[in-house]
């Protein structure tokens, strides 16, 4: 396969990608503590949009005061944000390059995180509980569409709410939020109808979900790919994670290669593969495993320019070692987001 498969036109349902390498949706931790960005947020996405991207994913945003999931989070849980959202739409779609707002909620992992509010889990929530988090994912991505994003991602990964609610050792529920695979995807299900109900249909929603759980069980695969063929019509695309979202270290290979390869024959909606991914040559065994467009992040806060190094150099290989020193709050006075790129300029 030729890499200029990369850089190649992507056409889903309701909106077109100039390439298939996608910016994943990797937390900054620049926010301030009442969730509005620092000023250099804005700036990594300037940079982003400067590059040969296919689409711009933002960093994990919370629709809900009490999902608040970390304390430098950023926010589009109120129309004060709004201006942050437009600022961040604005900077990272200069040149063209489409950028989707990834919403969420934390659920369990808002614990010390949200101003002491209650910590949602899907054993706990009432059923008007689930209702109010599903409107706010609604108005949330209404917020995102005004602002001129160009879609959102629902975050259905990484033990997060929505992720949660799907695997049967975080959610033992006897209602219909619970038990088979399908009850245990409704909530997803009704966010997704809920943001097409207040954007209107055409509007671009993709989500991210964990392509395996914690033992790769048989279950759950055929539980995840049922629940995906149900949302088909809803979604452009799905990004596929998994269990373990991101490994220290340099990879052997692309982390989720293997679900992709499981999913392909199984879901008729676009795959992108997540994970992992640190050279032109992992990105082209994506494609090839089945997926239609890759996703990274890390290695571009080690080489914002990783994009165009793909394009250029016959094997550009990244620098990112997976220190995991880009987890770390950002320092406001350093501004270092990565220690190999230096100061966010």
């Amino acid at each position: 396969m030729d890499k200029s498969i990369l850089f190649s036109p992507l056409k889903l349902k309701n909106i077109e990608l100039p390439g298939r390498i996608v910016r994943s949706a990797t937390e900054l931790f620049c926010a301030y503590p009442d969730a509005h960005p620092f000023h250099a947020e804005y700036t990594v996405y300037e940079r982003l949009g400067e590059q040969p991207l296919g689409m711009i994913i933002t960093a994990h945003t919370c629709v809900s005061p009490e999902g608040h999931s970390n304390l430098w989070q950023n926010a589009l849980w109120d129309d004060e944000y709004l201006p942050d959202a437009r600022r961040i739409a604005d900077n990272a779609q200069k040149h063209g390059v489409p950028c989707i707002m990834q919403l969420g909620h934390g659920g369990m992992k808002a614990e010390g995180n949200n101003d002491s509010r209650p910590v949602y889990t899907p054993d706990n929530m009432t059923q008007e509980q689930i209702r109010e988090v599903v409107k706010a994912f609604g108005k949330a991505a209404l917020r995102a569409k005004k602002a001129g994003m160009s879609g959102v991602m629902l975050h259905g990964a990484h033990l997060y709410l929505l992720s949660q609610f799907f695997y049967p050792k975080y959610n033992h529920r006897a209602d219909e939020y619970g038990g088979c695979g399908m009850n245990r995807f409704r909530i997803i299900t009704e966010a997704l109808c809920e943001i097409k109900k207040v954007c209107g249909d055409s509007y671009p929603v993709f989500l991210k979900i964990n392509g395996n759980d914690e033992h790769r069980t048989e279950e759950y695969h055929r539980d995840l790919a049922e629940a995906l063929e149900s949302v088909r019509d809803a979604l452009e695309a799905v990004e596929i994670s998994g269990w373990h979202s991101a490994k220290g270290g340099v990879p052997e290979k692309p982390y989720f290669i293997d679900n992709i390869r499981r999913l392909k024959d199984e879901v008729s909606l676009p795959l992108i593969e997540v994970g992992g991914i640190r050279s032109s040559a992992d990105m082209l065994a994506c494609m090839e495993a089945g997926a239609s467009a890759v996703s990274l992040s890390r290695p571009l806060l080690c080489e914002p320019d990783f994009p165009e190094k793909i394009r250029t150099a016959d094997d550009a290989i990244s620098k990112c070692k997976g220190c995991g020193f880009c987890y770390r709050p950002l320092d406001h006075n350093t501004q270092i987001r990565c220690p190999s790129a230096g100061k966010i300029k």
